[in-house]
């Protein structure tokens, strides 16, 4: 049962080394991550149109 508390003290002591971003890294990183986000969805979404309109122009053949 002590191995529980070691890992536990353990975890503690390793957080405590962890460099947390501050405020205006953080924001600049989320932002980062929205709009690369939106570009990936959007290139995703566009190439499905494609892909269903070539579909749809194949099956009527």
């Amino acid at each position: 049962m002590t191995w529980i508390w070691d890992y536990l003290r353990n975890v503690a002591a390793e957080m405590e080394k962890v460099n947390w971003p501050g405020r205006d890294e953080l924001i600049s990183s989320t932002l980062i991550t929205i709009v690369a986000t939106m570009i990936i969805s959007g290139f995703i979404f566009l190439s499905d149109q494609v892909i269903q309109r070539i579909l749809e122009i194949l099956y009527r053949v």
